[in-house]
């Protein structure tokens, strides 16, 4: 067996380029999904594959790429391949999946991670992120066949395969949405902004966006590299962010900003402030109440604010809260689909999408629902984002990690104590209820939480916190860091 086995995480099976995720890597993993597709009987199967701008992911399929042993082996198991022309977006795939009705979409993309990482994600036949029986089912398959599978060249089959593009498509069908759900037009760009594009596969799609633009934009980051400019191409990494606001303080401008795949979105107001993912789906609730459009139901994660909570228990919505992961969300995206009402869901670490959009997240619908208001009601996004505070109160929320050994054992959460008498004495606050579901989520007397998990991308143990008070987020966070730090040095 491989030392480090194939593993499917949060979102997608991750690993570093020449080690983890090699071309080896993707025959193997490309090879179970053509078995579980025989397994379930598919007639005729069809996937559509979409990619981002990481090294390995070549439009052109040249031979050391990761793109062309994947295509070469689904195709030479005649299994139908629709391959995107160019770089191409999680949520375009997402859409194209449930729209033309493919078996399977597949991404080659390690969304966030640092240049060094490469990935391959899967969607199931509605579009969603794969749930874990089907990742589970292609992982143990890929971790068998890196022991059996021989090494052998193959050469796509030209007659399971097409190039296709749906940029044109997806910006349709963004339209419709806003026109016909949110009752807003496509934004007119006639003001000033600052857009950071990770050098990722949101730039042809922004740039159609844009082309008719009247006002100014501050392009950064928007040409294609697969080293993201020598920088972290997260959109919330802090030397980035410090940049975005700078620009943002300097022109008096909104910011916004997609990671590589495009399935993440951060907003930044006219004044260099961070409006939340939760705070930017406050303000899409609101509105859609006052505009009389229902929002029938909303999902969110234990790592979310309880802002999203205060919101909807204002307008008496539905509020289902998950363990972390879009794949966990789309369930109630699509329960809403079937229950004919609209569904929302929103992740803390940037993650949005709509039941009437796509199951898997978007980094393109919440921008534009947002730049739709501001135009429709002629109002600032500082001032959208005040009136949320002005009506639910504020919340401070604060994230840091620690990095561990690679695949960390899940024990290492055990350092935490679990009980709420313990925790209280470290935290030096009232513990009312420890939730263990998906890490160790703690949850105050004083409606404070804070949260440990492992990362189901990255090695790391991932530490969140929030509070009314940005001094008391940030103390619970050191106190947890200190206590993994001190017993990993140890």
């Amino acid at each position: 067996m491989l030392t480090s086995p194939i593993h499917f995480g949060t979102s997608g099976y991750r690993g570093i380029i020449g080690s983890t995720f090699t071309q080896r890597h993707v025959v193997v993993l490309a090879t179970a999904i053509v078995q579980y597709l025989k397994y379930k009987k598919i007639s005729n199967p069809s996937v559509f594959i979409g990619y981002d701008t990481r090294t390995g992911n070549s439009p052109s399929l040249a031979d050391n790429s990761y793109t062309h042993p994947l295509v070469a082996c689904l195709t030479n198991h005649r299994i139908r391949v629709d391959f995107s022309e160019t770089f191409c977006p999680t949520p375009v795939v997402s859409w194209a999946v449930r729209e033309h009705a493919y078996d399977l979409g597949i991404i080659l993309s390690a969304s966030h991670n640092p240049p060094n990482y490469n990935g391959l994600k899967i969607n199931d036949d509605t579009g969603a992120p794969a749930p874990i029986q089907l990742t589970t089912w292609i992982a143990d398959a890929a971790n068998v066949l890196m022991d059996t599978l021989s090494n052998k060249s193959l050469s796509i089959s030209k007659d399971f395969f097409k190039t296709v593009s749906y940029t044109n498509a997806f910006i349709d069908h963004l339209h419709r949405v806003l026109v016909h759900t949110f009752g807003l037009d496509l934004p007119s760009f006639s003001d000033t902004y600052v857009i950071d594009l990770k050098c990722g596969s949101a730039i042809g799609i922004w740039q159609q966006l844009t082309q008719d633009h009247t006002g100014t934009i501050h392009w950064r980051n928007n040409n294609y590299s697969s080293d993201f400019n020598f920088k972290i191409p997260n959109p919330t990494d802090p030397e980035s962010l410090a940049a975005m606001q700078a620009d943002c303080k300097q022109y008096v401008c909104i910011g916004f900003a997609n990671d590589p795949d495009a399935d993440r979105h951060l907003m930044i107001d006219e004044y260099g402030e961070i409006v939340s993912p939760e705070k930017i789906t406050a303000i899409i609730i609101d509105y859609m109440m006052a505009a009389t459009i229902p929002v029938g139901s909303v999902a969110t994660t234990l790592a979310n604010s309880v802002l999203v909570k205060q919101v909807c228990a204002a307008h008496h919505i539905r509020v289902k809260e998950t363990c972390i992961g879009f794949k966990y969300i789309a369930d109630s995206l699509k329960s809403a689909t079937s229950r004919h009402i609209i569904g929302l869901g929103v992740e803390s670490s940037g993650g949005f999408s709509a039941s009437i959009h796509t199951y898997d997240k978007c980094g393109f619908l919440p921008i534009l629902v947002i730049l739709g208001i501001m135009q429709k009601t002629n109002a600032r996004l500082h001032d959208l984002a005040k009136a949320i505070d002005a009506r639910y109160g504020t919340y401070s929320f604060s994230e840091d990690h620690l990095v561990v050994s690679e695949h960390a054992p899940e024990r290492l959460l055990q350092i935490v104590p679990n009980t709420p008498e313990r925790l209280s004495e470290l935290l030096h606050s009232d513990v009312r209820e420890v939730i263990t579901k998906d890490g160790i989520k703690i949850l105050f007397t004083n409606h404070d939480w804070a949260l440990v998990r492992l990362s189901g991308t990255e090695p790391v143990i991932r530490l969140y916190a929030e509070s009314r008070t940005p001094t008391k987020a940030h103390a619970y966070i050191q106190t947890l860091k200190a206590i993994f730090s001190k017993a990993l040095d140890g």
